[in-house]
């Protein structure tokens, strides 16, 4: 009798383990793989990540009011408290884009973008929570001048380590759309970012070559590196030339350029007013035949 009843206890007290364990793995937040981008929509709760650096799922929800087809406000609201709130923009956005960025060190980051008509960005930052609110990690609306580009917009391509690498893009007054790669690094609590970054095709809006291959339309000066005097060659009009990398420093972008003949020099972006004086009127932007007017 007294065996038997030991055994029920035993039973019993194996079944609780369980039980236990089995409540463990639901409340714990979901495995996301190191160095791994999530896509997140508007207006639906997500249970099943960890962007609070608790290792307990959160409740994720990116709410968006909406009016006649343009968003009037975006809030990011983690485990039931609005933590950040955009509204009252210049243009009301009619995209939103949100992505959580996990590294292979575990740290975890939120990307919220918001683009107007005509891919005008209104918002585009990436974020961190941080006792009990979002800081903001990389405010990407400051990155570039507005003397140089007529439109930017910014999101996140891939995850690989400790790097966000971002497809960064825009109307550069030099040669309108035009899109490349940035590369973010996380050390010692911030971001690094690498001054150059590979041309990309992918995503290319509007732009009439695919290849980043451009005819000259009006002839310019190229430099031995970025943002020195040194003088490398200038590309003759008509001559078929190749925009390989983008480099960006204090806001000013200077563009790759390779010629038919290998010759290697750095352009430096157009200015608005360079713009306004020679392309205006125009079908091209002030140095490419490629690069067409919109708007």
């Amino acid at each position: 009798m007294e065996k038997n009843i030991e055994k029920k206890k035993t039973v019993c007290s194996w079944k609780w383990i369980l039980v236990m364990i089995i409540l463990a793995c639901m409340f714990q937040a979901k495995p996301v793989k190191a160095a791994q981008m999530v896509r997140l929509s508007l207006n639906k709760t997500y249970t099943s990540y960890d962007v609070t650096g608790d290792r307990k799922r959160d409740r994720i929800r990116i709410a968006a009011d909406k009016s006649y087809g343009y968003f009037t406000r975006i809030r990011v609201i983690i485990n039931g408290k609005t933590l950040l709130t955009k509204q009252n923009f210049d243009m009301r956005p009619n995209s939103v884009r949100t992505r959580i960025c996990k590294l292979d060190n575990g740290k975890t980051f939120l990307f919220l973008e918001a683009l107007g008509d005509s891919v005008c960005e209104q918002t585009a930052a990436l974020y961190q929570y941080n006792r009990g609110r979002l800081q903001t990690m990389i405010n990407f609306r400051s990155l570039l001048s507005s003397t140089y580009f007529y439109k930017t917009y910014f999101d996140v391509k891939r995850v690989s380590g400790n790097t966000i690498t971002f497809l960064a893009g825009g109307l550069a007054y030099n040669t309108g759309a035009i899109d490349w790669d940035m590369n973010y690094t996380y050390v010692n609590g911030k971001f690094s970012r690498s001054s150059t970054g590979r041309m990309a095709t992918e995503n290319i809006r509007w732009a009439q070559t695919k290849t980043n291959n451009y005819t000259v339309a009006r002839r310019f000066q190229t430099y031995k590196t970025a943002g020195s005097t040194q003088k490398a060659f200038a590309p003759r009009i008509g001559e078929r030339v190749k925009l390989t990398h983008v480099c960006v420093r204090n806001k000013v972008p200077y563009f790759r350029v390779v010629d038919s003949r290998g010759q290697i020099g750095w352009m430096k972006g157009a200015s608005k007013s360079l713009f306004q004086k020679v392309a205006v009127g125009q079908r091209y932007y002030c140095y490419f035949k490629e690069g067409i007017v919109i708007g």
